[in-house]
């Protein structure tokens, strides 16, 4: 399970920073690990850093107490190959057993805007000579929208990043964890943030962002994991209709002829029915995707052996075989549609790849990975997760339960006062008839 994690560590020559960052590593069994903002020279932290098992680095050294940014990983361990580096980011190849290499960025930007501002283009030429899925966190030193920001002015904390992200279509890998990244016990900012593009994230779905706890530095550690701490248990998903089901000529039938041979109450009968299209969907309708498989290796088995001598039967099959996999394209739009929970799907426009990322984002956005007790103490084990879960429920309603702490939605309902409350429960009066709307 690769991890890697970034810190603006404020400093890195101190015993405090040492046994914090040997913490954290092994804490979180760190692969590649970036810091920034050392105020040191690498030679000062090497022997600490080393000791933790990072035995190669590529380095930016601080100007003074400005800048600098260190990464550091394990080549036994982890193959990561260099690609280019400036005063602001370090850029890497990383190969994974297994899954497709991809590009790391690391960033510091300059908190100068018009040293930052020079970011966004090399980017942008950094982008156009290299082809790989891409994935960048770091210290950005900017805000993208107001809810980056606690309190206090705006001004002159907006600038190129937006637009740069816009341009390039990247998207926010959001957190989980405290909302902000930076405070100063007064303004709280989330300035260090993880960005991927649409191929990235396609290739690793699961992958999320956690930001740590804040202790010595005034910055946060940003945790970036691949796969996910509780993968999703498929054989548990709940029963779900799908739309596709009545592209099928006997799906109409089916569901009659099954509902009205069953006995019982309502509920009984819900539950067996969908036990029933289950297992029509898995007999019957069919996997869709490798149906859509199968289809397409007939009808290249077809156009290969009519390439010599054409046969009128294969012609034949192979024109069906055209429209059921037609069909399958429908159907499949359908799926991904639905899935999406979008509805801009319109006569023509349908781009599955679209619907694809849309549902990959939600149920990112929608995943649980770790659960607060009574205590405050963090769970990302599923077995402790589901205690909480229990637990909490369970005491909900008991007799232990402070009336206080009883979920409060305001304004569900309007204030009444006591004379409109006895005016509602007199009789009408003839007069109150005649004048209401016909």
């Amino acid at each position: 399970m690769f991890k890697a994690l970034f810190w603006n560590a404020r400093g890195a020559g101190s015993d405090n920073f040492r046994s914090a960052i040997a913490d954290l590593v092994k804490l979180h069994s760190i692969d590649v690990l970036a810091i920034c903002e050392p105020r040191v020279q690498f030679s000062k932290a090497c022997t600490t850093l080393n000791n933790l098992g990072f035995n190669n680095s590529r380095i930016v050294e601080a100007l003074g107490f400005s800048g600098g940014l260190w990464l550091l990983w394990n080549k036994n361990k982890t193959q990561v190959d260099f690609i280019d580096d400036n005063f602001q980011p370090i850029s890497v190849k990383i190969t994974i057993p297994g899954s497709p290499a991809w590009m790391l960025s690391v960033i510091y930007a300059s908190p100068t805007h018009t040293s930052r501002a020079s970011l966004w283009p090399y980017f942008d030429n950094l982008a156009a000579i290299t082809n790989l899925p891409w994935m960048l966190i770091g210290d950005f030193n900017e805000l993208v929208s107001s809810l980056d920001k606690n309190c206090g002015p705006f001004t002159g904390r907006f600038g190129g990043l937006r637009n740069w992200i816009n341009r390039n279509a990247l998207i926010d890998m959001g957190f989980k964890g405290s909302c902000y990244t930076w405070s100063n016990n007064r303004v709280k900012e989330r300035l260090d943030r993880a960005f991927c593009s649409c191929s990235w994230r396609f290739t690793f779905p699961d992958a999320f962002i956690q930001h740590l706890p804040k202790t010595r530095s005034d910055h946060c550690p940003i945790l970036m994991q691949l796969c996910s701490n509780n993968p999703i248990n498929r054989s548990s998903s709940p029963f779900r209709f799908q739309a596709m089901w009545f592209s099928h000529t006997n799906y109409s039938e089916f569901v009659s002829n099954s509902w009205n041979g069953l006995h019982g109450e309502f509920h009984s009968k819900i539950m067996c029915l969908s036990s029933a299209i289950s297992k029509w969907n898995r007999e019957v309708f069919g996997h869709l995707f490798q149906k859509k498989r199968r289809i397409l290796a007939r009808i290249g088995g077809i156009q290969k052996a009519c390439d010599k001598h054409e046969n009128p039967f294969l012609l034949r099959l192979e024109a069906e075989l055209i429209h059921d996999y037609e069909n399958i394209l429908n159907q499949q739009n359908l799926f991904w549609k639905q899935k999406s929970r979008d509805k801009w799907l319109q006569g023509g426009d349908r781009n599955t790849k679209f619907f694809h990322l849309t549902t990959l984002l939600r149920r990112r956005k929608n995943k649980i990975e770790g659960l607060f007790d009574s205590n405050g103490t963090w769970f990302t084990d599923s077995a402790s997760m589901k205690n909480i879960v229990v637990d909490f429920f369970t005491n909900l309603f008991s007799s232990q339960c402070d009336e206080g702490s009883r979920f409060v939605i305001p304004w569900l309902f309007p204030d009444i006062d006591h004379e409109d409350l006895t005016n509602i429960g007199k009789p009408m009066s003839l007069m109150e008839v005649k004048d209401s709307p016909s």
